[in-house]
């Protein structure tokens, strides 16, 4: 989701110990795309730097020459936060990379507190779990990694190269049996797409999965592809205004399988303004945005190849057009 105007977005990395929340987290600094990211974490030394990536390094701060600054989280998450928003210039995005024993929950609230000012706004939380080391944790160490499960938009099954099938399948039914709704993305290395994490926003529509468009009544769109292997998107335009309940009512019916979906819509009740929609993982926010309100209300959203149903996608967001409930 994109922060709201004047606000920093926040993803946070979490999950139990070696799940792979740092080869994460490393994948994102050694190739930020042009984005100041401030990093959070319990021990920066823990991420293994490039030691040409590093311009300077403190007591609890690492410069990157990429213009990413490391931090150690002390005591003070808050106070951790607050000393990257005073840096000049200020971080674009920060992530933050708990404990692998640590409660996200505390995190999440610790982002909220009020001396923050609203300066910070959480965009995403990923729950890296560890599929072939999931079913040797003992009770205690399942119970935590379902409980940072709980509190993710997205669960980031990890390491099935490594895991056997039986392995991924009781890992999996273990989490559903609590999360039934759980939007569950399978990896190796973790290796998670950038449009997952941080949404479309800069992206070389080239680099994109294979995008699957869906037709809207009476439209005509075609369908088209590219190479993308693993990942797909769907994408829905419609040229009518749209109902507000029955969007929201959309998004809320969203299936599990749409890991990341934004769009930029119209409303039949204020169609002067420019709405925009982001969703990640079960977390969504429709906000009203600066800049003329644009000609037709369109939809884009991401899965995993052969996981997004293009038909009923159309016709889920077909139903939201003003006019089209009382048919």
């Amino acid at each position: 989701m994109s922060a709201p105007s004047g606000t920093i977005p926040v993803t946070l990395l979490t999950g139990f110990l070696g799940a792979g929340k740092t080869t994460l987290l490393r994948r994102i600094l050694a190739d930020p795309r042009g984005v100041r990211y401030g990093v959070l974490v319990n021990d920066f030394g823990a991420i293994n730097i490039d030691a040409e990536l590093v311009v300077s390094t403190g007591a609890d701060q690492v410069s990157l020459a990429n213009g990413c600054v490391c931090c150690t989280i002390r005591d003070d998450l808050v106070a951790a936060v607050e000393r990257l928003l005073a840096l000049d210039p200020a971080p674009e995005h920060l992530l933050v990379e708990t404990s692998g024993v640590s409660r996200p929950i505390a995190v999440i609230d610790a982002l909220l507190d009020p001396a923050l000012g609203g300066r910070v706004a959480i965009d995403g939380v990923f729950c890296l779990v560890d599929g072939a080391g999931f079913g040797t944790l003992d009770y205690a160490a399942t119970e935590l990694a379902i409980e940072q499960a709980s509190a993710a938009d997205v669960v980031v099954l990890n390491k099935c190269d490594i895991a056997s099938p039986n392995d991924l399948a009781a890992a999996e039914a273990t989490l559903r049996g609590v999360l039934p709704a759980m939007r569950l993305l399978p990896t190796r290395f973790a290796e998670v797409p950038r449009e997952v994490l941080f949404g479309f926003e800069g992206e070389d529509r080239s680099a994109r999965p294979r995008e699957r468009h869906g037709h809207g009544a009476g439209e005509g769109h075609d369908h088209a592809h590219d190479h993308g292997a693993e990942f797909e998107s769907w994408s829905w335009r419609s040229e009518a205004p749209l109902d507000r309940d029955a969007f929201r009512a959309a998004l809320r019916r969203l299936p599990p399988t749409v890991l990341r979906a934004k769009g930029v819509v119209v409303f039949a009740d204020r169609p002067e303004e420019r709405a925009v929609f982001q969703l990640v993982g079960r977390r969504h926010s429709v906000e009203t945005a600066e800049g003329v309100a644009p000609g037709a209300s369109t939809v884009v959203a991401i899965a995993r190849a052969g996981a997004l149903d293009a038909a009923a996608l159309d016709a889920l967001f077909d139903s939201c057009r003003a006019g089209a409930q009382r048919r």
